[in-house]
Formats: structure tokens, sequence, C-alpha cells
């Protein structure tokens, strides 16, 4: 059994993690011209230095980082007085600029700036710590670069939510989290703390978006899922109602025959008569 994904599952994946590294450089230490094939995050501890990439020069002082994108010629160097200590993370996949915008990081835009400094160094050590041959390995490594970009993101104030302008983002957002967690005791309260909107707001945009309240939308995709599930056959009215956010069957079974108009075993019952009479027909 490989530890290790391939070059090709890297690349196909939606973001591996590939090198980090640590360094207390010497002053005037330089780094290039030089091209990388991934992209790269580095970030200044203390000291600082400057970046010069498309032409631009970006003066570089602790808690601040840059991104080096794949075949892109970078320059950095460390201040003559005082040059930095850096921090850095290489990664690839199909994903990474879109996890990267959600930094706010970009071709246009390759400087950040992060107060959680102690946290990234952290990530950091924990990769060192990983960064060798082991069952599991892989995926600590993976979910410390996804912290990693987290606490970036955090920190730039760039998560998404709250900056996003139009409201069909916020219910889009909204519409996702309610296909991924119906299963759940979900509320409307949670949903709009998702989201980053007060409950009232959110349920105008909705209505507005998807001319029903998210109530009345959670409901009926609940149903759908149930009339799949029931038509199946393989699972009784109680896991059904389990399996469809309904702690009490019989709440589900009341809910369903409101919705759809019979109840759970009839519509069942119904399914199996008329499935079995289109086997004979056949």
């Amino acid at each position: 059994m490989k530890a290790w994904a391939t070059q090709t599952q890297r690349e196909h994946s939606a973001l591996s993690f590939l090198f980090c590294g640590k360094r207390a450089c010497a002053p005037g230490d330089a780094m290039g011209p030089v091209v990388r094939e991934n992209h790269l995050l580095y970030f200044c501890i203390s000291g600082r230095g400057e970046y010069r990439t498309q032409g631009q020069r970006y003066d570089i002082q602790a808690g601040e980082g840059f991104l080096v994108l794949p075949n892109e010629v970078a320059y950095y160097q460390a201040d003559t007085e005082h040059p930095w200590s850096l921090i850095w993370v290489g990664f690839s996949g199909s994903q990474a600029e879109e996890y990267l915008e959600v930094c706010g990081l970009s071709q246009a835009r390759p400087v950040f700036r992060c107060t959680s400094t102690g946290l990234l160094e952290h990530c950091v050590q924990e990769m060192m710590h990983y960064d060798t041959v082991g069952r599991g390995h892989e995926l600590l490594l993976l979910g410390e670069l996804y912290r990693f970009l987290g606490r970036i993101a955090m920190s730039n104030g760039t998560g998404g939510r709250k900056n996003r302008e139009a409201a069909s983002d916020y219910v889009e957002l909204a519409v996702e989290y309610i296909y991924n967690h119906y299963q759940e005791d979900l509320t409307v309260a949670k949903l709009a703390k998702y989201v980053g909107l007060n409950r009232s707001y959110l349920t105008t945009v909705f209505q507005a978006t998807m001319q029903c309240s998210p109530q009345q939308f959670l409901m009926r995709y609940r149903m759908e899922r149930a009339l799949q599930l029931l038509q199946a056959g393989e699972l009784s009215v109680a896991e059904v109602a389990h399996s469809c956010g309904y702690p009490d069957p019989l709440t589900f079974s009341k809910a369903f025959k409101r919705t759809i108009g019979e109840t759970p075993s009839y519509y069942r019952k119904k399914g199996r008569a008329e499935r079995s009479m289109q086997t004979e027909l056949e």
C-alpha cells in the first residue's frame, strides 16, 4: 500500500501538500530570479525583506506574507540590516487558486497580512513533524495545510461571507448548507449564523431569490429525499424519518401527509403495487 500520492494524483486532487520550511535568513540573502512549478506561500515571522514579481516590488515586514505563483518569475531578498525569518508552504491541486481566492490572494494581489503569526508557525512546525513517510501522515499534512490557509483567510477578512455583495451569494451558501445538513436538527438560526446574516434578513433575501422561505425549502428537500428512500423500499418509515432529519417518526408522517397528501406507508405500498403491475405487464 502506497503511503504517498503519485504526481498524477496530486495534480488532480483539489489540494495537495508538497513541502514546507523555516529559515532565519542572513543579511541580504536572496532567491532568484526563479520560476516555481507549484504554488508557494511565504510568511515573514520577524525582520523584513522585499519581494518582486510581475514588475512590481513589495516591501515585506513581520506579519506579512507573499504568494509565488507557478511559472511566474519571482525574486525575494532579506533586508541587509534586519533580515527576515521566513516560513513557507508549497502546494498544488486543481482547486488551489480557488482556495487562494478565499484567502484574498491572486496574481493581482500576491501580498497579505496575518495577525495569527504563532498559529501559522505552529502549522508549519506540525507539517515538518509529519513530513516523513508514515501511515496517515499525508492526511495530517493536508489538514495542517487547510488550517494554514484558513488562518490567512480569517485574518485577511476574506473568508467570503461578510464580504459578499450579492444576495444570491448568501442564498447559494444557505442552499448548499441545507443540502449538506438536512439530516441534522437544522434551524434558520443556525443557517443564518453560518452565512453571517441575521435571521430576518436571510429570510428576506431567501424568499426573494427562491420564492419560498428557508423553512419551506428545507421541508421540500427533506420530502424529496423521503420520496426517494420510500421508493427504494429498503428502509422502514422510522428509518426514512431519521434519515431525513426527523427524530420523531410521527412528526415525519404528519409532515409527509401534509406535504404529499398521503402517509409514508401508503405511498410506499402504492409504489410497490405500481412496480409489481409494471413488472407483470413487461
